[in-house]
């Protein structure tokens, strides 16, 4: 009986021992799951940490490079601007060099032109000092200085300067001779009034009575002077032949082409304006200087100072007789002031 009644109480004990073991069991699997999963939560966390150290690192290189970039293109920048300013100085340095230089030249040249002109001006004064008081028809008309050609060997010549009434006292025939060496006709007729020239001053009892004066027509001084050289008599000097008294000489005698010849006596009186178509048909000239009649019966008969004296006034009362006719020709009248 006793075992009998001790059997609920073994069975409730095997039971509770059961139950203990399962519950010790279920705890330890509890336990080892905890400890499991704690054990994926620490990689986790850890792999966690670890892609975020890795994010953080790809953040600090990629503001470290974007800083780097900035700093790169903030130097390439910079030089780039230092470069543009210094190109940009050099520039304005190059342009104030360039400046100063063109300034520099320009005023050296007009210095250079101011100093050329005042030592012409000082070398004009000074041969117009040199020059003696002079007084006559033909330095009237013909200026204060003649030249000459003067050969110093055989390929060199040079101007020789000569009073005008020295180079023409004595000389009964004076010649005006207009001529230039870029015309044909020129060049032509020159050797031969040489020819005729030389040979009217070899002429016995009348040596050195006929003189010629070039009144230049050419272009520029070189030509002169290279034209010169054909020629054995006097020059009116280059800057007056081509300005304005040897205009006016032209005007005077009603030169309208060239070669032309115009005859003049001693004292300036014109004989003849053609002596450029006798020369060819008169050769040997033996009716040089082909004065009128009745000119040369006066040149004979009267002195020079009373001829002088005549051609004066006759000059005089030429120009009025001219002055008078001009006023009486149609069209010459005054017209009537409009009110």
């Amino acid at each position: 009986m006793k075992i009998i009644k001790l059997i609920p109480s073994l069975f409730l004990a095997s039971v509770v021992w059961m139950m203990d073991d399962a519950i010790i069991t279920a705890v330890a699997a509890a336990e080892q799951d905890v400890a499991e999963m704690e054990a994926e939560v620490v990689v986790e966390e850890s792999a966690t940490q670890g892609e975020e150290e890795l994010i953080e690192e790809d953040v600090v290189t990629s503001e470290e490079g974007e800083t780097a970039d900035d700093e790169t293109v903030s130097d390439e920048t910079g030089e780039s601007e230092a470069a543009a300013e210094e190109e940009v100085a050099t520039e304005a340095a190059a342009a104030t060099d360039d400046g100063e230089t063109t300034s520099d030249a320009t005023e050296e040249a007009a210095t250079q032109q101011q100093e050329s002109e005042a030592a012409a001006d000082a070398a004009a004064d000074k041969k117009e000092k040199q020059l003696p008081v002079q007084a006559g028809p033909l330095v009237d008309l013909l200026g204060p200085s003649l030249l000459s050609l003067e050969m110093i060997d055989e390929t060199t010549a040079q101007f020789k300067q000569h009073l005008t009434s020295d180079a023409l006292a004595g000389k009964k025939v004076i010649g005006l001779y207009f001529s230039a060496d870029w015309c044909g006709p020129c060049r032509q007729f020159t050797p031969e009034l040489v020819n005729f020239y030389n040979r009217m001053n070899n002429r016995r009892g009348r040596k050195g009575e006929f003189e010629i004066v070039w009144i230049s027509r050419c272009r520029d001084v070189d030509s002169y002077g290279q034209y010169f050289t054909q020629m054995n008599w006097l020059a009116m000097p280059p800057e007056e032949a081509m300005g304005q008294r040897g205009m006016a000489l032209g005007d005077k005698y009603k030169v309208k082409g060239i070669p032309s010849l115009v005859l003049l006596d001693d004292l300036g009186q014109v004989i003849t304006t053609d002596a450029r178509n006798k020369i060819p048909q008169d050769t040997a000239g033996i009716g040089f200087p082909w004065r009128s009649p009745l000119a040369t019966v006066i040149s004979v008969i009267l002195p020079r100072s009373l001829r002088l004296m005549l051609g004066n006034q006759l000059g005089i009362i030429k120009s009025k007789v001219i002055d008078k006719v001009k006023s009486l020709l149609p069209g010459r009248a005054k017209a009537p002031a409009m009110a």
